[in-house]
């Protein structure tokens, strides 16, 4: 691929598309993440606290939503860590998916 093509390849990606909005939209899913963690840290706590059971829906959609992440990383950047990540991230995805649908037909 020479540097015309790719270059051609990014004015088509990203045509209709303004710098400013790109930054807001990874800005905003940045701090939607962040915020959801900060959720889900808050609430295993307090149901620690409660003495109530371990809730795994809750940890399989944020280990869904980190999978997410770094699958599209490994996907656009090919790095070993985010491929370890990804792989990681997707077996604790899997782990509570199992166990959260155990839980919900008992």
């Amino acid at each position: 691929m020479n540097k015309e093509d790719i270059l051609a390849k990014s004015r088509q990606e990203n045509k209709n598309r303004d710098v400013a909005e790109i930054s807001q939209t990874k800005d905003a899913s940045r701090f939607a993440i962040i915020l959801s963690l900060v959720f889900y840290c808050i609430y295993s706590m307090l149901a620690l606290f409660a003495d109530k059971p371990f809730n795994s829906g809750v940890s399989a959609i944020e280990t869904c939503v980190i999978f997410a992440v770094y699958l599209h990383k490994s996907i656009k950047t090919r790095k070993n860590e985010h491929i370890l990540c990804a792989v990681l991230m997707g077996a604790a995805f899997l782990m509570f998916s199992f166990v959260a649908i155990i839980e919900l037909f008992q």
